[in-house]
């Protein structure tokens, strides 16, 4: 009876700890970081990712457009997050059946290279969503890519199913096996291909192409061919981000009537279709909504108007518009309506002044996510600010012409970057000349600046001109304010802010810098403006070379340079036959002047090459 009862008492204490066993969660760790990354605490608080940060169920990755993240979920998943991408760790347990437990993520947009490194048992679960399509995992390492409503899978080891998320009409399953792509329109439609290099993101094909080195394997491709590839993509994307820089645009653009917008673009970019099923080379016609145009806004809440989002809808309807980082719904009718497009196949979004209002100042973009009644979604609509253009001053002619502020002793000339004209609307200044405020300082008393008064002003091209009552004294300076609202762009009504600049006034060459080649032998010549009044070089006084080491060379006129005077200009020559006996190096030219009773010198640096 004793055995009898100590075998019902070990029963009675395994079979409740059994059928009590549970899942557990499980958490991951961040290995490494480069560039821009942060992480969304469970869909909340921001933080920057760092090495060793922690990986819980809900978090999300969000990588700038250099970032890379490289992550563990344990220590047989591997998750190397690229540039420019957004990914939530949906479901990250510990199966109380299965070692490797379960685990869900989800690309919301940009791309990503996994490894399983085990093949994961029946009862163990590894799956990757998209906002359209739903990826299962049997022990691979494979990449996914999401970028304007299309899904990329290509695999390098294993085997990936593909099927249409469960938000949308099913559509048969996929398999890609190893060597092998596709990529799946939101519509479901898509065909398995070879793998071809030039759809893989560039940070997968970098990781991948350290990994064999590591590992000394080699691809049938060869790795010469796979650094070649890497090599001449890196320059590819160099190149275009500077382009991007130089002009950036709206992500999501009109392309042709008719035709797909840049939602279809594949998620690398490359508009070559030969590695993504569709054989024909041509767009095929979309029956999902896309979008036709989207509008800037303003960056100043105070100037914003509504925003017209125009779509192509093909018979669908919006149920649900959310601004996507602070993932809150619009409201239809007070902070958004649909109408009619000016075409009969178009729709407009309009997105209400009063919402744009209350948006914070100064933000640079604002991402719209739309939800339709079919169950498809376009994950993410970029409406950028408008970037001001005010008129503002040309500061590369100033810093190459100085002097050439002061045209005369009675007038100034302000050189613009932008076309300018006078504002006449709202905040601008009356009369026009208050908003003009100069002070002249003189040599004689710089503690006492001179107040003058502006008698007119014009514009020539893109200058303003200034005129003084009064005249400026040589080798003095004039400072002057040009109050806001004075001139506005014609082109983007955009008004001018304050500006302060200083000149010094005295007669200036056209070029204080220049370089002398020996191989391309000539005179060389200078414009030296004279502020209104002839004038030359003082016979009096000498006129001086002087070298790198002090040496001074006293030139001759007519011999080695030639000064003759038009009007207020002067032409200033400096004979070839002269530098050509001067040896390489570095020179300063310096030629004195008695102007209005008042002696100067201009300085010129000479630089000599054989």
């Amino acid at each position: 009876m004793k055995i009898a009862l100590s075998l019902l008492l070990a029963v009675t204490l395994l079979v409740p700890a059994a059928a009590g066993a549970k899942d557990t969660k499980k958490i991951g760790k961040i290995l490494d970081v480069t560039g821009s990354a942060e992480v969304k605490k469970g869909g909340e608080k921001k933080f920057k990712a760092v090495k060793n940060m922690a990986i819980a169920e809900g978090d999300v990755l969000i990588t700038g457009e250099g970032g890379r993240v490289e992550l563990e979920l344990d220590s047989d998943k591997l998750v190397y997050v690229g540039p420019d991408t957004k990914l939530m760790v949906n479901e990250l347990v510990k199966s109380a059946k299965a070692m490797e437990g379960k685990t869900s993520l989800s690309l919301q947009k940009g791309s990503v290279l996994i490894k399983v490194k085990k093949k994961l048992t029946q009862d163990s679960r590894f799956e990757i969503k998209t906002p359209t399509t739903v990826m299962g995992v049997m022990g691979t390492e494979f990449i996914v890519g999401y970028a304007q409503a299309q899904t990329y899978v290509g695999v390098l080891e294993g085997r990936v199913s593909v099927r249409r998320a469960a938000s949308v009409e099913p559509t048969a399953e996929l398999t890609v096996s190893p060597g092998e792509q596709l990529r799946q329109a939101a519509d479901g439609t898509g065909k398995v291909v070879a793998l071809n290099w030039e759809d893989v993101p560039l940070f997968a094909l970098e990781q991948v192409y350290a990994d064999l080195t590591m590992t000394g394997e080699a691809l049938p491709v060869g790795l010469d061919l796979l650094q070649r590839t890497i090599e001449r993509r890196t320059e590819e994307e160099i190149r275009a981000r500077k382009e991007r820089t130089a002009a950036p645009a709206p992500v999501i653009r009109f392309e042709n009537e008719g035709r797909a917008s840049t939602l279809d673009v594949p998620p690398s970019g490359n508009s070559n279709n030969g590695g993504s099923g569709g054989g024909s080379g041509q767009d095929p016609a979309p029956t999902y909504p896309l979008v036709v145009s989207v509008p800037e806004f303003e960056q100043d809440p105070e100037y914003r108007t509504d925003v017209n989002i125009v779509l192509k809808l093909y018979g669908d309807r919006i149920t649900r518009v959310m601004r996507t980082d602070t993932e809150t719904d619009l409201v239809e009718g007070v902070d958004y309506v649909v109408t009619a497009g000016s075409n009969a196949d178009q729709s407009r979004l309009v997105i209400q002044a009063a919402y744009l209002q209350g948006v914070e100042y100064g933000i640079e973009s604002l991402g719209i996510k739309l939800f339709f009644a079919s169950g498809y979604d376009l994950p993410m609509i970029e409406l950028h600010a408008r970037v001001p253009q005010p008129p503002e001053l040309d500061m590369e002619q100033i810093a190459n012409e100085p002097y050439s502020l002061v045209w005369d002793l009675s007038t100034l000339s302000i050189p613009f970057a932008t076309p300018i004209e006078f504002n006449s609307g709202a905040g601008a200044p009356d009369p026009m000349e208050s908003a003009i405020t100069l002070y002249h300082i003189v040599s004689y008393d710089p503690d006492n600046p001179r107040q003058m008064d502006a008698s007119g002003l014009s514009i020539e091209g893109n200058r303003l001109i200034i005129m003084l009552d009064g005249l400026l004294e040589l080798k003095s300076q004039i400072t002057f304010y040009i109050q806001d609202g004075l001139l506005r762009n014609p082109n983007t009504g955009d008004l001018q802010t304050l500006i302060e600049l200083s000149s010094e006034v005295k007669p200036h060459a056209d070029r204080e810098q220049v370089t002398y080649s020996k191989s391309q032998p000539g005179d060389l010549v200078w414009l030296v403006n004279g502020l209104g009044d002839a004038f030359g070089p003082d016979d009096d006084y000498d006129t001086v070379l002087t070298d790198s080491i002090g040496e001074e060379r006293t030139l001759f006129s007519q011999q080695d340079f030639s000064a003759e005077s038009d009007g207020s200009q002067l032409r200033f020559t400096l004979r070839q036959a002269l530098l050509n006996t001067l040896d390489p190096g570095v020179y300063v030219l310096r030629i004195p002047f008695d102007y209005l009773d008042i002696m100067d010198q201009a300085e010129i640096t000479i630089t000599v090459e054989d």
